[in-house]
């Protein structure tokens, strides 16, 4: 698997735990309520803006794979949405896990096309 897929892969499961773990987390251990600060979900997003951009591999890689990068675009899409427009918890809770698997899968076909490219050769 090629890292930048395999990290937006591992950053999309860090933002479900996040969003679907931590109120779990925070009644076992009330120091970590820290983490529902709306700015760790917004770090949490850059963050994986970021590794989608590295994955990405500029222009030449975004114009041969543009549904993979669509689904990608709908993933961080949703992950910015739920960090950043007023919503309930709840609502912004299946945004996000929403985004994050989205995100994830773009990850998941990106890395089976490139390693699909390369058996076959």
């Amino acid at each position: 698997m090629r890292s930048s897929d395999a990290a937006g892969i591992g950053l999309s499961a860090l933002c479900l735990v996040h969003c679907l773990g931590l109120p779990v987390l925070i009644a076992f251990s009330p120091a970590l309520v820290w983490m529902e600060d709306e700015r760790v979900h917004l770090l949490l997003a850059i963050g994986a803006l970021v590794v989608t951009f590295v994955a990405a591999g500029g222009w030449p890689s975004i114009r041969s794979k543009p549904l993979i990068y669509l689904v990608a675009g709908i993933g961080l899409s949703l992950l910015f949405a739920g960090a950043l427009i007023e919503m309930s918890e709840m609502q912004e809770r299946i945004v996000t896990s929403i985004g994050a698997l989205t995100l994830a899968s773009a990850h998941l076909a990106s890395w089976m096309r490139t390693r699909h490219r390369h058996v076959g050769h």
